[in-house]
């Protein structure tokens, strides 16, 4: 009830709090995706065929290969193709290919120029006390093995950027998995993650002008919905909380982000994006998977069913926003 009363109380604050003025015509739109390795060197014509089908403005990918490389991605990115309410320079994209989160590495590219927050910048650390309340969580044989983990920090990337003359802090990341009982070690380190991300948000905005912010990525809310709650804020104004975009399949009824065919493990949302409603509106979006689009459809772009499957469990989550 405590996270039910939290959550409406950051929503009616967004919907209060004063907003800028930008230029609302100047859509942008973000694809985010937990890539779950290397698709984009292991399949790049399918992956360059997915992004030139949803034209995206960013893309947040997570869970990405350490050993790939932002060279790699971006031979495998479509070429940047400008609509009316394109603002980015001309060029090629541009990459933050993260360093933190050991093997499941959070990059963001975009069309238009970007600024890395010194916040998230290199390793980015959990906080000492959080990691001891951990490992005494921990069952004594995995210890030794998540302290490794820990030591590569949390998964996590970010970047600003400036669709339609606005400042967009847009933060991607892949919190821990598994861990469906609410008192298992690993929801708690969902949480701690989950606040970690939340406190670099806050002195991002506090420190420099941000217009609005997206946070995106693999939430792995396989047992509560806390984690989520936590990165929603509250923060500073004009941002002061996120809420999570709702966003179907293209029956307009399936909501799974993880397709779990074939594993023990159940479809389900795991990913979401959770934006500032202060400042951004949500036009448009959809859970994009190959099965749900038609053969003619596939055919003009160069896919087929079977593509979505080819390139990760999971499906990517593709919004346009506009500025309020």
């Amino acid at each position: 009830m405590r996270v039910v009363l939290y959550v409406i109380s950051i929503v009616l604050t967004a919907c209060v709090s004063g907003s800028p003025k930008p230029d609302a015509s100047a859509s942008f739109t973000v694809l985010s995706w937990n890539i779950s390795g290397n698709a984009f060197v292991s399949h790049p014509q399918e992956f360059e065929a997915l992004l030139a089908f949803a034209a995206p403005d960013i893309v947040l990918l997570d869970e990405v290969d350490p050993s790939t490389s932002a060279a790699q991605l971006r031979a495998a990115m479509p070429p940047i193709q400008f609509g009316s309410n394109k603002d980015a320079a001309i060029g090629a994209w541009h990459i933050s290919f993260g360093t933190s989160g050991g093997r499941q590495r959070v990059v963001v590219a975009s069309r238009y120029p970007l600024e890395e927050p010194e916040e998230f910048a290199g390793i980015v650390p959990y906080p000492e006390h959080a990691r001891r309340q951990l490992t005494q969580r921990m069952p004594a044989v995995d210890q030794e093995r998540w302290a490794a983990s820990m030591d590569a920090g949390i998964a996590v990337n970010a970047a600003i950027v400036r669709p339609g003359g606005q400042r967009l802090l847009v933060v991607s990341a892949d919190l821990e998995c598994c861990g469906d009982d609410p008192e298992s070690w690993a929801e708690l380190k969902r949480r701690v993650e989950a606040k970690e991300i939340r406190r670099l948000i806050r002195r991002v905005v506090e420190r420099t002008s941000i217009d609005g912010v997206v946070v995106a990525g693999d939430f792995n809310l396989v047992s509560t919905a806390i984690p989520l709650a936590l990165i929603a804020g509250p923060y500073e104004a004009p941002i002061s909380g996120l809420i999570a975009a709702e966003l179907y399949h293209r029956d307009g009824k399936a909501t799974w982000t993880w397709d779990g065919r074939g594993t023990p493990f159940p479809s389900r949302a795991l990913d979401f994006q959770v934006y500032s409603p202060n400042t951004l509106r949500f036009a448009q979006g959809e859970i994009l998977d190959t099965e749900d689009m038609t053969v003619e459809l596939l055919e003009l772009h160069g896919l087929d069913a079977e593509s979505s499957i080819a390139l990760s469990n999971h499906r990517p989550l593709v919004i346009e926003y506009l500025w309020h």
